[in-house]
């Protein structure tokens, strides 16, 4: 029994160094958050479109959130792994390796 109880500890501890304490769960890399309402924001695919070539840097993404109605923004880079989540209230921006815009979407 005790040798059970070793072995599972053996296969645990690895998983407990892969957590983390504190910090925000939901947080994504490449996020920028856009200005917090009181209401449900969602966002408008038809506001996006203007922005494919543009360089994606810190004003021209907060432009883009705002201007589509999103909560906040992804920027996906190239070879950069993401969920397939969908969130109504962001927009996914995907850039190629200069950092220009390909394509925005909601979600």
């Amino acid at each position: 029994m005790r040798r059970s109880s070793l072995l599972l500890l053996a296969a645990i501890l690895p998983l407990a160094a892969c957590s983390h304490a504190g910090g925000n769960a939901s947080a994504e890399v490449g996020s920028l958050p856009a200005k917090v309402s009181d209401g449900p924001q969602e966002c408008n695919p038809e506001k996006l479109e203007s922005f494919t070539g543009k360089t994606a840097d810190e004003a021209t993404i907060k432009k883009l959130v705002a201007d589509s109605g999103a909560r906040n923004a992804r920027v996906v880079k190239p070879g950069m792994a993401v969920t397939m989540d969908f969130r109504q209230d962001r927009v996914t921006v995907q850039v190629d390796a200069q950092n220009r815009i390909e394509r925005a979407s909601c979600g």
